[in-house]
């Protein structure tokens, strides 16, 4: 049994698991008729307990789904994230996480581990904990450092209350795998294919330089569920989060049009008021209590957000529009987005031999513009977090 150091930043199984669409996405996966033969996990969760049962689900008709559900992965290109979806849909469907929570996680860990990702189980105060290793930079759930690797909680949004300052976590030992496991990276690529009853139309209007400008966009209410525990990772991560197809094709042709008459200059003008006028202002300690990071999309599809939630958006359209190099400019308690725009005059900040016009898309209390930024935030300290090279 292994103690691990923890840092925060038998009822049959049913006779037959008939087969059944995970519909999530546009192209659906389908779960392969089986018979588990696998009794329910029913016993108190220990270590001893935990590891003597997942060698018996090893053993299962679970690898008929396991060998569907890679061919599926790969057939449509799924990110590590939008892979798990399907996973935690599927593993609810053969063991309902309402009926029987650990055997639920259980099965989640077996169809992770046989299409190949490095994730653990761990038991503190009788809870079962569910870990994946991975690399990427993520803030606001518990880890552990195992042979120097990191391994992430994928579970923790599970448990009201967790006693890691009080109990011993307490490492399930793994199965030696056949082949080499991968991290698991929240880093997502691309985006599936979505059906269209997944979308809704959104109404967005805003004014520049006394013109009003209306938009109809079709939005992805599926994001909201996708997204619910999706962490808080680096910057570089979620502010190159794609768009739905469709909800690309409805606004980003639209926007394209507006500027393309304008200068350089006036195009960034004008993205900026769109996104910070399109949508009401709330804290993220406001709207849920905590610090939460929006791609893109989901401040389109959201009434509220912040300050990180527009400069993401921003650096969306820029980066779609005029592809620019841009940098992110974190104060103590805002951010801000560095454009270079070459000729513009203003407040800039310097990175790496070149001159970042600042470009603030949050409201304030004075209207700013292109170049001109608040007054306290002009000699307070800052921190490049992300830049982006074209």
């Amino acid at each position: 049994m292994l103690i691990l150091s923890l840092c925060y930043a038998f009822a049959l199984q049913g006779l037959k698991a008939y087969a059944q669409n995970i519909d999530i996405y546009q192209d659906v996966f389908n779960i392969p008729e089986i018979t588990a033969g696998v009794p329910k996990f029913d016993k108190e969760v220990s270590v001893s307990a935990v590891a003597s049962y997942i060698e018996q689900l090893q053993q299962s008709e679970y690898n008929k789904v396991i060998a569907a559900l890679a061919q599926y992965k790969s057939a449509h290109q799924l990110s590590d994230w939008m892979y798990y979806q399907v996973v935690r849909r599927t593993a609810n469907y053969l063991s309902p996480k309402s009926k029987n929570y650990n055997d639920y996680t259980l099965v989640k860990w077996l169809l992770m581990r046989q299409t190949g990702y490095d994730v653990r189980l761990a038991v503190i105060d009788n809870k079962l904990l569910f870990y994946t290793r991975s690399e990427d930079e993520v803030f606001d759930i518990p880890y552990f450092d195992l042979d120097h690797k990191r391994y992430v909680c994928l579970n923790r949004h599970d448990y009201a209350a967790i006693p890691f300052g009080t109990e011993e976590l307490l490492s399930v030992p793994m199965p030696r795998p056949a082949t080499e496991l991968a991290s698991f990276s929240y880093k997502i690529a691309q985006l599936p294919e979505f059906t269209e009853d997944n979308f809704s139309n959104r109404f967005l209007d805003f004014t520049f330089r006394g013109k009003a400008y209306h938009f109809n966009i079709r939005v992805n209410n599926a994001l909201d569920t996708l997204f619910a525990n999706y962490p808080v990772v680096d910057y570089e991560a979620y502010f190159n989060i794609p768009m739905s197809t469709t909800t690309y094709n409805t606004l980003m042709p639209e926007l394209k049009q507006a500027v393309a008459d304008m200068s350089r200059q006036d195009g960034v003008a004008y993205l900026m008021e769109f996104t910070r006028n399109a949508f009401a202002y709330e804290s993220d300690m406001d709207a849920v209590g905590k610090e939460q990071r929006n791609a893109p999309e989901l401040t389109l599809l959201r009434d509220k957000s912040d300050c990180d939630d527009r400069v993401a958006l921003l650096y969306f359209f820029i980066k779609e529009i005029y592809d620019l190099p841009m940098v992110v400019i974190q104060y103590p308690t805002h951010v801000l987005l560095g454009v270079a725009l070459e000729g513009t005059k203003g407040f800039e900040i310097p990175y790496k031999g070149r001159q970042y016009t600042v470009v603030d898309p949050t409201p304030q209390s004075v209207a700013l513009k292109v170049g001109e930024i608040g007054k306290k935030y002009k000699k307070q300290s800052y921190e490049i977090a992300y830049a982006y090279k074209p």
